[in-house]
């Protein structure tokens, strides 16, 4: 059980690391807010998971078939 909380934890971090534009030497702060926002001491900025929106990712290439 420890090793899932430890992932999850982790994985936090590292959508708060995302979220933030992946900057370097701020990775004591991300894993802090991570460990402050699962124990619920602190509400998430923006809870998406470790996944990007689409302003996020910027402009992509529409294919269509047969085109």
């Amino acid at each position: 059980m420890h090793q899932a909380n430890d992932d999850q934890l982790r994985a936090r971090a590292y959508a708060i690391w995302e979220r933030e534009g992946c900057p370097s030497g701020k990775d004591r702060e991300h894993w802090e807010l991570a460990v402050k926002e699962m124990a619920g001491q602190a509400a998430p900025l923006r809870d998406q998971g470790p996944w990007r929106t689409p302003q996020e990712n910027g402009p992509q290439e529409i294919h269509k078939p047969g085109i």
